[in-house]
């Protein structure tokens, strides 16, 4: 019989737990659950023991006692019914950028178009359109203007507002 155990302090060792559960018959297994990224313990495992009635007897015995200062919840383990609409999480990351990332975007713009900067004379970048940020050409760098001038770090007067509403 599977038996779930909650509420464990977190200083609570796998060897501890099969402990307690041994003083009651056979332990096949005893799990603490512990988390990928930060490698502690999440506060609740498993134990496993072949004889049900010996597994029923540490149920009602250790549910409730306190171990490290913690009361232990103990109960009979609910496996998990799979229905249709229950798929496992996959990792939506990777793949192909150009698919989805600047769907709704201007020719030649998103990452596919040229690059993060619209490198060369294909246009693309960030703002789609010609080429760079802006969506300005290359070839009016430095020239200045009513939009600013870029060599110097000018800029629009309306905050670029316009050059990024094609995001």
């Amino acid at each position: 019989m599977d038996i779930f155990v909650g509420s464990l302090s977190f200083k609570l060792k796998e060897s501890e737990l099969r402990e307690a559960f041994e003083k009651f018959g056979e332990v096949s297994s005893a799990k603490i659950i512990i988390d990928k990224i930060t490698r502690q313990s999440k506060g609740f495992g498993f134990v496993e023991m072949p004889d049900e009635e010996q597994a029923k007897l540490a149920i009602s015995e250790l549910n409730g006692v306190e171990m490290y200062g913690r009361p232990l919840v103990v109960n009979e383990s609910q496996k998990k019914e799979r229905t249709p609409g229950d798929q496992p999480r996959t990792n939506s990351g990777g793949g192909d950028r150009s698919s989805s990332f600047g769907r709704n975007k201007p020719a030649g713009g998103g990452y596919s178009g040229g690059g993060y900067s619209g490198g060369g004379n294909s246009g693309g970048g960030y703002g789609g359109g010609n080429s760079g940020y802006g969506g300005k050409p290359k070839s009016d760098y430095g020239r200045g203007g009513r939009d600013g001038d870029y060599k110097k770090g000018g800029g629009s007067k309306r905050g670029d507002s316009r050059d990024r509403d094609d995001w």
